[in-house]
Order: C-alpha cells, then sequence, then structure tokens
C-alpha cells in the first residue's frame, strides 16, 4: 500500500531531495513529506520526540540519534560528502587562505562577512567560530560577521557586492553563477560525511528503506548530487 513517507533533513540535501522527489513518488506510490532546516533545529526537534521515518544528517548526529533509539540499529547509509569554505565574486579579487596566517589576514582586510548563525547549529557557522578561536581574532571579528540562515544566498549576496566574502558549504557556493570558492588551510577543513536513517518510529520501515536505497544510490540521486556539486560519500 502506498505510504506518506515523512522525512526531516538538513540543509545539504535539500536539492536533491526536490529533484528526484517526483521520481520516487512515480515509481514507488509513496508520498514525500519533506522538512529541511539547519542540523540544530533537526537535533532540538528529535530529541524533544518528534517522530519521523526518515532522517538525513551529519554521521555525528546521526550516531547520537542511534545510540538514543531515534534511528533504527544497522540502517544507516552514507549519502554525500560536504566541505566548507569561503565565497568571493568571481570577477574580484581572491585572498590568499591557504595558510592560518593567510586567512587570518583575509579576514581581517574583509569589512562584511556573511556566515550561517550559529545559534541555529549551522554546521558552517560553528566550524567558523572555532576556526576564528584558533586563530585569535574572535573578538576582533565580532562587528564584521552578519549571521543568517544557512544556503546559497550568502554566495548570491557577495557577488552582488554585499559582502566581502561568505563562509558555507562548497556546493552551495559552487552553484552560484560568478562566486569563486576558496579552502580553509589543510589544518581546517573539516569535511562532513552525511547520513540517512530510517526512525525507529517510523509509520512503514519498508518504505521508508526503500526511499533511503533510492536517495542514496539511485541513478537519479547520483544525478542529482553531481549537478549541484556534491560529492557521493
Amino acid at each position: 500500500m502506498a505510504a506518506e513517507i515523512k522525512i526531516i533533513s538538513a540543509n545539504s540535501m535539500r536539492e536533491v531531495i526536490a529533484d528526484t522527489k517526483a521520481a520516487f513518488e512515480t515509481a514507488s506510490g509513496h508520498a514525500l513529506n519533506v522538512t529541511v532546516v539547519e542540523t540544530g533545529a533537526i537535533r532540538r526537534r528529535v530529541l524533544a520526540g518528534e517522530a519521523f521515518d526518515v532522517i538525513m544528517v551529519p554521521r555525528e548526529a546521526a550516531d547520537e540519534f542511534e545510540r538514543q533509539g531515534k534511528i533504527a540499529a544497522g540502517s544507516q547509509v552514507r549519502l554525500v560528502r560536504v566541505d566548507f569554505g569561503l565565497a568571493v565574486r568571481a570577477n574580484g579579487p581572491h585572498p590568499d587562505t591557504g595558510t592560518p596566517d593567510a586567512l587570518k589576514r583575509a579576514f581581517l582586510a574583509a569589512k562584511i562577512v556573511l556566515i550561517t548563525d550559529p545559534a541555529t547549529g549551522g554546521i558552517s557557522g560553528v566550524h567558523l567560530m572555532e576556526v576564528l578561536g584558533k586563530l585569535g581574532i574572535a573578538d576582533a571579528m565580532k562587528a564584521k560577521l552578519v549571521p543568517n540562515r544557512g544556503g546559497a544566498i550568502h554566495a548570491e549576496r557577495v557577488v552582488k557586492g554585499e559582502a566581502d566574502l561568505a563562509v558555507q558549504a562548497e556546493h552551495e557556493i559552487r552553484s552560484v553563477p560568478d562566486a569563486a570558492f576558496l579552502e580553509y588551510p589543510m589544518e581546517f577543513q573539516r569535511p562532513i560525511i552525511f547520513m540517512g536513517g530510517v526512525g525507529t518510529a517510523a509509520s512503514d520501515a519498508a518504505a521508508a528503506g526503500a526511499y533511503l536505497k533510492f536517495i542514496s544510490g539511485s541513478p537519479e540521486a547520483l544525478a542529482a548530487m553531481k549537478a549541484h556539486h556534491l560529492s557521493h560519500a
């Protein structure tokens, strides 16, 4: 019988889910009910008792949910790898970010830096604050940081000249025309593996498992990952 599959996902899988939704629903007869929010918001909702059929979050969060009995043991699958860095205008200055000292100079030279609000639990924002702390410039950067929700809008605003830098996921930056991606120094690179899992309270575990198999390895899902500059994990 057809089922409604409730999905909770972090931002990195937003476009892949959207691009493949119709194909899965047509092939399976199931309907997808999708919620996409920051990882921190997902953690709060899940630990407060919200039920789901499929969840897609960073591996650290997925492992935590499995330990707490929120994700069915053994159901986790790898989805995508996400890297983080800086967005600049493709036709503008490209500061050196290859070493910690160079990155420090790039941040201090910027007037406005767009970030995902760390208070939401967004990974790029949380990681940035750790980087600034290690560089010893957290206090000096406070007035320059402009927090917002996650997504490609950061890089879009940089391209429009509304900010000097944006800190976000590589695939989000590369999806924006006229934006260029600058890597963190090796010491600060923190690739994140996103995992999918079936909820222990899933209303239809078989349907949830079928969707997880589809989104993690079907030709449609792999093509969508590639189209949105995501690396399959």
